[in-house]
């Protein structure tokens, strides 16, 4: 007798092969049987006629790590069909840390999306074990597959300190990389366009990947710059990779400068160059065409040093707004300057503040801001950023849909929503977030499946299965096999939808029947069942 049975269901499995009819048997957290299993008893049994039948997805670039502390519900994610989420990207995450520098870390998530959460911070652990099994005791409703974030090492040695290691802070660095490795890390993130990366030099991330290379660890990084430099960009990503002998995983795959529009084939073949010459390389896109990013990121490198505090002191200072404005306007080498990528100012509107005062900022272009105020743009964005201490987010446009077409169809192309787990109600439901919080893989089923067929049901339901769970090493996750974790997601393809728009962002996608995890249904009919069986997932291939 089963536990739960999904019957009439059609089959896309997650290898990328056709989909076939089939019913699925579940004991316990395992999938056991699969077939005709008309015959057979179950306690619980969802009649999947006439929907598809899928791996649970695997939303490979999240910034969850805080957000299922704070909410174990994850609704934006499970309501979209996702089954497990990878945290620690882009360098950033809440372990482990250094007692004289915990509030150094602290302040720093709050400028970032990962601590844009409207609550007082607290990070009630010190090594990434702690965090970890802080997780494992109070589990969320999906799997959690952490990362480890290089931004966060080099806080806990070096603050924000400008320049490179002593070999003592390299040793040390390399430490913490190792124990985090063997706590529970599947792969060390960078954020080399966000501080402290930016002050890591190539040399120093390639040493620090040499410490998880014993733990078959990747190497994902947001990498130095995705506008004019993107090529040398691709090129340090490769060099570190190859000095740490790890596979590299490029985030959020992207071309932002409007110089670079349209020149994908320039990008891939680079990518299969380095394939040909025995580097392990993937990616993974978010299907749309505005990015989300701080505020603060769109300020040159230099103001973070020293911290926060010292961001704010120098925004207020006149004569450094002059010279910030003409390093925005014109742009440093080396530097990825998104105000400059995009566009201009009039590129980027508020996503989310904290003060009460500046709500009604929320959902406004900066130049809009800036006539409200009577300001310029450059003063109206110094003055929110003082006025929030660093914590704003924006969203801004950038990209064209043929270019994220091509990067979509691409076989080392996976998906992620490089957002957090929200709400619609709740602690989490705040601001004007980014659509792709709440819409990322139904987005891509019903736009770029049913409506452009830019890619088969099959394909896209591998790039949002089985790719990720083997870049990660999740053995027994990503496919529809015998003997395989239940993780289920169980949509109709006709009528699978995003609702999230970026004026209406906190809508829940519609279409998706059923959403179970670890064998257990966490979603029913669109209803959270209030069922917390999330995992901390470990390497197990």
């Amino acid at each position: 007798m089963f536990d739960l049975k999904i019957s009439n269901g059609r089959v896309v499995d997650g290898s990328g092969q056709a989909a076939y009819s089939a019913d699925i048997g579940v004991v316990g957290d395992r999938i056991v049987a699969i077939g005709d299993l008309r015959d057979c008893e179950s306690g619980q049994t969802i009649d999947a006629g006439g929907q598809v039948v899928a791996p649970g997805f695997i939303d490979m670039h999240t910034h969850s790590d805080l957000s299922v502390v704070y909410d174990r519900n994850a609704n934006s994610k499970i309501h979209s069909g996702v089954t497990t989420e990878v945290v620690g990207n882009c360098g950033i995450g809440p372990a482990p840390i250094r007692e004289e520098n915990r509030g150094q870390l602290i302040d720093y998530l709050g400028t970032r999306l990962i601590g844009s959460i409207p609550v007082k911070i607290e990070l009630p652990w010190t090594s990434f074990r702690e965090y970890l099994q802080y997780l494992e005791n109070n589990p969320p409703a999906l799997n959690i597959a952490p990362l480890l974030g290089q931004g966060v090492v080099r806080i806990a040695v070096m603050g924000f300190a400008k320049g490179n290691p002593t070999a003592q802070e390299l040793k040390e660095m390399q430490r913490l990389v190792d124990m985090s490795m063997a706590e529970g890390a599947l792969g060390l993130s960078s954020g080399l366009v966000y501080l402290p990366g930016e002050y890591s030099s190539t040399e120093e991330i390639g040493e620090l990947c040499k410490s998880i290379r014993p733990y078959k660890g990747i190497y994902c990084t947001h990498m130095r710059t995705e506008s004019d430099g993107i090529m040398g960009a691709i090129d340090e990503a490769l060099r570190i990779g190859e000095a740490g002998g790890v596979p590299v995983h490029i985030s959020h795959m992207k071309l932002l400068s409007q110089n670079m529009l349209g020149k994908t084939d320039l990008v891939l073949e680079r990518l299969a160059r380095a394939e040909r010459d025995g580097i392990e390389v993937s990616y993974d896109v978010y299907p749309y065409t505005a990015g989300l990013t701080s505020l603060s990121a769109c300020m040159p490198p230099w103001i973070f040093e020293g911290g926060v505090e010292k961001m704010i002191q120098r925004l207020g200072d006149p004569a450094i707004r002059v010279r910030l404005r003409q390093e925005i306007a014109d742009g440093l080498p080396g530097w990825q300057n998104f105000v400059k990528s995009a566009g201009g100012w009039e590129k980027f509107f508020v996503s989310s503040v904290r003060s009460e005062e500046n709500k009604v900022l929320e959902g406004k272009f900066i130049t809009e801001i800036a006539e409200l105020q009577g300001k310029d743009p450059f003063d109206a964005a110094f003055d929110l950023l003082i006025a929030e201490n660093g914590r704003v987010q924006m969203n801004y446009y950038a990209m064209r849909e043929e270019d994220v077409i091509t990067f979509l169809q691409q076989p080392q192309a996976m998906i992620g929503s490089d957002a957090m787990s929200l709400s619609a109600e709740g602690i989490l439901a705040y601001g004007k977030p980014h659509p792709r919080s709440f819409g990322t893989p139904t987005r891509l089923l019903a736009r770029y499946v049913r409506e452009l067929k830019a890619l088969t049901l099959e394909d896209a339901i591998h790039k949002l299965s089985s790719r990720p769970a083997r870049r990660l090493g999740l053995g027994g996750r990503g496919l529809i096999r015998q003997g395989y974790y239940a993780d289920i997601v169980v949509f109709d393809p006709d009528q699978v939808q995003d609702q999230a728009t970026y004026n209406e962002p906190k809508q829940y996608s519609t279409g998706i029947d059923a959403v179970i995890v670890n064998g257990r249904v966490a979603v029913s009919k669109g209803s959270h069942q209030r069922v917390y069986r999330g995992r901390v997932l470990g390497r197990t291939e």
